[in-house]
């Protein structure tokens, strides 16, 4: 079966697609990027209607007070695009959308016999919110308020479900999220990322110089790095260094201004994949710590460096880590699981040596009726 894709920014499935390229069964890959940004193989079957997202991401660029409320400008993005893919679908095979991104494509496609598969960027926007919400509530603030989610979006949401022909997550977590608002497993399936095998380079030595944390990510609530703040309370960390890659965000400022404990803060901030490949090298442990993450593909490209992890047990990468082999997996805000961990790591240090390419991805998409494996 060929598997077309739609997406407005390339995330994890643009290198589904590309892996599935290599093996004759992309049909076409619908960009909100630009071609130019993306630079695609020779070949590559992409059409890019981009314009709503250099809008969206140039603005991004100003200081948070300054620019417009992420989650409106992204919706204007989502939906434009949307728009666009709709007049232009065709083909055979199925196509994959982003939830929040897709509804007039799915429409599209039912109209042309396409079959139509909803993509799990992250999980169940009900759960989402209800794992989040208690994070705001710490620091005095409301999600609803912070974080409005309008009727119509919600109405939009479910409408693109109701379409969908089958559901693709990547991990166990999401799975099990989307059987509880009942999807049945049948219609699921489970397809974990890979990563980039010539950019996140497998290392053979481990780092020198101070014990190095590293945590990646957008620095909200949602990534819960309050509780590795903590976790660096709790240990004698004098000496350690953590990284923090990723666009800050005011609603942690007190987090880190509240933090006391021994590690230097170094903060990063967003790199380009290639510059964070390389940071990557010299780190000795990436934590992840999220209230809510559908997988966390940081997760698997440092473990594909080489990288042992320590993730919470709502991160869906948790599927990839072996305990005392690849990192461990925490209950989510337990600050001394944390800090033990690390802990361990620092003392045990280990050089992860699983691989995980894209193409292994795209083996699993083009068999979705294989078992997957049951927790």
């Amino acid at each position: 079966m060929k598997h077309s894709f739609a997406a407005t920014n390339p995330c994890h499935v643009y290198d589904m697609a590309l892996a599935l390229q290599d093996k004759g069964a992309l049909g076409c890959y619908y960009s909100g990027y630009p071609r130019w940004r993306l630079n695609p193989p020779a070949g590559f079957p992409m059409v890019s209607r981009s314009w709503r997202t250099l809008i969206t991401y140039g603005l991004q660029r100003c200081p948070e007070q300054l620019r417009p409320d992420d989650a409106r400008m992204f919706r204007w993005q989502d939906k434009g695009f949307d728009a666009a893919v709709a007049n232009i679908l065709q083909g055979e095979g199925c196509i994959h959308g982003l939830p929040g991104q897709c509804l007039e494509t799915f429409k599209a496609a039912r109209r042309i016999g396409m079959t139509t598969v909803l993509n799990h960027a992250s999980g169940p926007m009900k759960q989402w919110r209800a794992l989040v919400a208690p994070e705001y509530e710490r620091m005095g603030r409301s999600l609803d308020e912070a974080m409005p989610l309008p009727d119509w979006y919600e109405e939009r949401l479910q409408e693109e479900w109701d379409l969908a022909d089958y559901h693709c997550v990547a991990s166990t977590v999401v799975r099990d999220q989307l059987m509880q608002e009942g999807v049945s497993q049948e219609k699921i399936w489970v397809v974990p990322y890979g990563a980039d095998q010539e950019l996140f380079q497998k290392r053979t030595t481990l780092p020198e110089g101070p014990f190095k944390v590293a945590f990646a990510g957008r620095q909200s609530l949602r990534k819960g790095i309050h509780y590795l703040l903590k976790a660096l309370e709790h240990t004698d960390s004098t000496g350690w260094e953590l990284h923090c890659f990723g666009m800050e965000f005011a609603e942690t400022q007190p987090d880190f201004e509240a933090y006391k404990g021994g590690a230097k803060v170094v903060q990063r901030g967003s790199l380009s994949q290639a510059e964070f490949a390389r940071a990557l090298q010299d780190m000795d442990v990436l934590v992840l710590p999220s209230a809510e993450e559908a997988f966390g593909l940081v997760v698997v490209q440092a473990l594909q460096v080489g990288v042992p992890c320590i993730v919470s047990d709502r991160v869906g990468a948790k599927d990839l880590i072996r305990e005392g082999q690849t990192g461990s997996v925490v209950t989510f805000g337990d600050v001394e699981g944390i800090a033990e961990a690390v802990g361990s790591i620092e003392n045990n240090r280990i050089l992860v040596a699983d691989r995980f390419p894209w193409d292994k991805c795209a083996e699993q998409l083009l068999e979705p009726d294989n078992p997957v494996e049951q927790d």
